[in-house]
């Protein structure tokens, strides 16, 4: 059927147009056609399959409707200025499938014009080019994913080589390859010509450049070690010298090894190192001038050197004037295996071995030990702890002298200036009393006329005598117990029975006087010290608090035992005593207002004091109802 208009004439261009019309609709690509102003007339069967939009809802300008909403701004505006200006039209977009997918398209359409230039028509067409856009957009972006990682490694090999350079230069240490063929270096590293003094601007020298400047006396022997390594392909290290033009030696150590070819046994290059170890030759030097020093020291010294293991045992003792026999003979053995003073200072050597055993340093520690010969010796030592770089204790290493000449010299002075207080002691304790009882016989024999009168004044005399006689003896027990030095009656002492002694034996005394004493010792509390000595001084305590606690009063005697001690407490109703005066009671012969007119020679309490301080206990008066009198003694373990 003809389309209105047309004649019969019109029918070779209508079979035309057919054809037209099915190689169009056999083509993969969406084909569309527009007139002179832009609005399309045409969309090939492609564009509605793929769409699912009919042609009549596409014609004019609605085909965009089923552009991506992002696209349609961009393609009107290419399409508008193509229409306008009449040259051809290019673009891409991305057109709505039938199920909503978005795909890519190429765009091109090209003005159809008459034989005067006019535009009868636009024609173009539509190609997906969604899996190349994806292909070009992975091609893209593993572009710049390898300059990106082409930027990181060259940043990291810049970094590197800054890395390099500066441990290079911290370490004085400098780089170089060699051509094993040519003989002439191909790399040195900036270090490199810093240490040999080369200026980088003058080029690369040549290895007989860098010969000149080794030692003449290391010359011969590095060019051997090098040619022999070089011939031979094998690695090689070497320590010379190197002079420079102003004279400065410097210490070298190298160390290079082959580079082969991948087809050949041959080396084909050598790379290497140098290093300036002047100042470490230096240090070693002075070390070595050091120890010789040190060695010359010790030798010459008075004091000999020890060293043990983290057990305490000797593992090294040097021989010189050491009094304690051979060194070899304390090897394995403890400083306590050579002490002969551990019974009698038990709390010395206590102190001393929490010390090692908590890897403390310790100085001038004193002991006394039996010789070789069997004489005893004082030693005084130092020490300090060693440690490896983990931070593990590895022993003690210190030093050691022999005292006894010192120790014997002093207790001989000593014992001297001791003789000669007791004697002006005695002698200034003594003169009132002395001079008392020749004043008597003086005027017994100028005034006494009978045998009576002259038997008084004897009596008296000799009344006197006796009482200086027990102040001497008094003053000579302190004496001993204030300067004795071996505590050879120490010993375990159980505490409770002496005690009890002690209030069974003033009890009837305190009974006398109508004074009420109450003992109350619990059992178990033992110390080290002498029994007889510790007895004498709890008497001492009960018999001033009986003698100076009035009639009705109280008195109580009581052990008790605290955390780590034991306290002896002396408690009386007394008249007590002040305490600006609580020191000055264990002085000899010291007599407050209060006691002046009671019986005694004022040395009771200076006994106690002198008994306490050789037991190393504490002794303390403090106000009570009366007065408060304390023995604090350690437990033993």
């Amino acid at each position: 059927m003809n389309e209105p208009g047309r004649s019969l004439d019109d029918e070779p261009l209508r079979k035309g147009e057919e054809r037209w019309r099915r190689l169009v609709e056999a083509l993969p690509q969406l084909v569309w056609s527009a007139t002179p102003d832009g609005a399309c007339d045409y969309f090939s069967a492609q564009w509605t399959q793929y769409t699912g939009v009919a042609e009549s809802e596409l014609l004019g300008w609605r085909w965009m409707d089923v552009l991506h909403p992002d696209d349609r701004h961009s393609t009107r505006r290419v399409w508008t200025d193509s229409v306008a200006e009449r040259h051809a039209y290019d673009v891409e977009y991305r057109v709505r499938r039938r199920d909503g997918v978005y795909r890519w398209f190429k765009t091109r359409g090209v003005p159809i014009r008459d034989s005067k230039g006019g535009i009868v028509n636009w024609f173009g067409s539509c190609t997906d080019i969604t899996d190349a856009k994806h292909t070009e957009e992975a091609l893209r972006h593993a572009r710049l994913e390898l300059e990106k990682k082409v930027a990181e490694r060259t940043t990291e090999l810049r970094r590197n080589e800054a890395y390099l350079a500066e441990a290079q230069r911290l370490t004085r240490t400098g780089s170089w390859a060699l051509n094993v063929a040519s003989r002439e270096f191909v790399y040195l590293s900036d270090q490199y010509y810093q240490i040999y003094g080369l200026d980088p601007d003058e080029g690369m020298p040549s290895l007989q450049a860098i010969r000149q400047r080794l030692h003449s006396e290391d010359r011969a022997h590095t060019d051997a070690i090098r040619e022999k390594a070089l011939s031979e392909g094998k690695s090689y290290e070497l320590d010379y010298r190197i002079v420079l033009p102003d004279g400065i030696v410097k210490f070298i150590h190298s160390v290079a090894r082959p580079v082969f070819n991948a087809s050949s046994n041959s080396p084909v290059e050598y790379v290497g190192t140098v290093m300036d170890v002047t100042k470490r030759k230096q240090a070693e030097k002075a070390l070595r001038e050091s120890e010789q020093r040190f060695r010359d020291f010790t030798e010459s010294a008075s004091d000999w050197y020890w060293e043990t293991g983290p057990d305490h045992r000797f593992i090294s003792v040097s021989d010189q004037l050491n009094p304690l026999g051979m060194p070899t003979r304390r090897i394995g053995t403890k400083r306590g295996d050579l002490a002969s003073d551990l019974e009698e200072e038990p709390e010395k050597w206590r102190r001393h071995m929490a010390d090692l055993d908590t890897h403390k340093p310790f100085r001038d520690f004193r002991y006394r030990a039996t010789s070789w010969d069997g004489s005893e010796v004082y030693i005084a030592t130092s020490g300090k702890p060693l440690f490896d770089p983990q931070g593990r204790f590895l022993g003690y290493r210190g030093v050691a002298s022999d005292l006894t000449a010192a120790v014997r010299a002093g207790q001989l002075e000593e014992a001297l200036q001791e003789a000669k207080v007791v004697g002006d002691n005695i002698a200034h304790d003594l003169r009132t009393p002395l001079t008392r009882v020749r004043i008597r016989l003086e005027r017994g024999r100028e005034h006494a006329s009978t045998l009576e009168e002259f038997r008084a004044v004897a009596d008296q005399a000799i009344a006197g005598l006796d009482q200086l006689l027990t102040t001497i003896t008094a003053l000579l027990r302190i004496t001993e117990i204030e300067h004795s030095r071996r505590r050879e009656r120490f010993g375990e002492v159980q505490l409770a029975p002496l005690i009890r002694e002690v209030g069974d034996l003033y009890g009837p005394i305190a009974e006398d006087k109508g004074v009420t004493l109450w003992a109350e010792a619990p059992d178990g509390a033992t110390v080290q010290g002498d029994r007889d000595l510790l007895f004498e001084a709890v008497v001492n305590l009960v018999d001033n608090a009986v003698k100076f606690t009035p009639e009705g009063g109280r008195v109580e005697l009581v052990l008790l035992c605290k955390e780590g001690e034991t306290v002896i407490r002396v408690i009386d109703t007394g008249p007590g005593i002040p305490e600006i005066e609580r020191e000055a009671v264990t002085q000899r012969f010291y007599r407050s207002d209060k006691s002046r007119n009671t019986k005694g020679l004022g040395l009771g309490l200076s006994m106690v004091a002198a008994i306490i301080k050789l037991h190393d206990f504490r002794f303390r008066i403090s106000a009570g109802p009366g007065c408060t009198a304390e023995i604090a003694c350690p437990n033993l373990d």
